[in-house]
């Protein structure tokens, strides 16, 4: 009796083994038949700045998407296909069924630079899957900033006249920029104020003075108050030779 219950609980073992270890097999061999989608929708995303962050469409610029698929116990596949002017595709892969199958998709442009990109990571097990990739672009996100600076001043020969410009080196339009433009002599100094309503992104603004005051020194600030937030705020200021007059600090007004 003792033998038999011995028996028993052995070949009760074997089975229990045998279930266990057959169907882990069956789920780990094989392939999964997965099919990636791009562009299931017509709208395109796009940033304030002007860059992609993601598409639902293809964009145009894309020649061609390359599809990379891969994980450390499979071999890597890879794909190439053309696009053609489509704004949506579908490609299918027989991938084999494990954990952690990386899938990278890549859009080309002409000169082949990878200009957007998307990537999931799924588990396979055999059932037909579906996925789908939203493409980011790849490019540096764009600064919006202004950067103002006075140059290119020119005073006549009679010392009467003094024309200048100021330079908006940003890529956004600034608006309500404030110039205080001081001028004098050894004896006193006179400031006249000007208000630009916008200056162009990269783009600049010349004006004129006629004072009836001789100009021997002059100063030109852009944004006294620091109303506008640039970029650079070193680079506001266009004085002439005299450092005294040039060291000086800004009026608080200027009539």
């Amino acid at each position: 009796m003792k033998k038999l219950l011995i028996l028993l609980s052995i070949l009760g073992l074997a089975i229990i083994y045998i279930s266990c270890g057959g169907s882990g097999d069956l789920s780990s061999s094989g392939t999964t038949k997965v099919t990636i989608n791009l562009g299931e929708r017509s709208a395109i995303s796009k940033e304030k700045s002007g860059i992609f962050k993601e598409t639902a469409t293809i964009p145009s610029e894309v020649v061609s998407i390359r599809f990379t698929i891969s994980a450390p116990d499979m071999v890597t596949i890879q794909k190439v296909i053309e696009v053609a002017g489509r704004t949506v595709i579908s490609e299918t892969f027989e991938i084999p069924n494990g954990q952690n199958r990386l899938i990278v998709v890549e859009a080309l442009d002409a000169r082949g630079n990878v200009i957007y990109r998307g990537e999931t990571t799924i588990n396979l097990t055999g059932s037909a899957v579906t996925v789908r990739i939203i493409l980011h672009s790849t490019a540096p996100p764009i600064i919006e900033y202004i950067d103002l600076a006075p140059d290119n001043v020119n005073i006549s020969q009679e010392r009467l006249s003094m024309s200048f410009q100021i330079n908006n080196q940003g890529n956004v339009v600034a608006e309500n920029v404030v110039v205080y433009v001081l001028y004098g002599d050894d004896y006193a100094y006179y400031c006249t104020p000007f208000v630009f309503p916008t200056i162009p992104a990269g783009g600049s603004v010349l004006e004129n003075i006629y004072p009836d005051y001789y100009i021997y020194y002059y100063k030109i600030i852009v944004d006294p108050e620091n109303a506008i937030a640039e970029s650079d705020e070193t680079n506001n200021v266009d004085c002439s030779f005299d450092t005294q007059f040039c060291n000086a600090p800004p009026p608080t007004s200027c009539p």
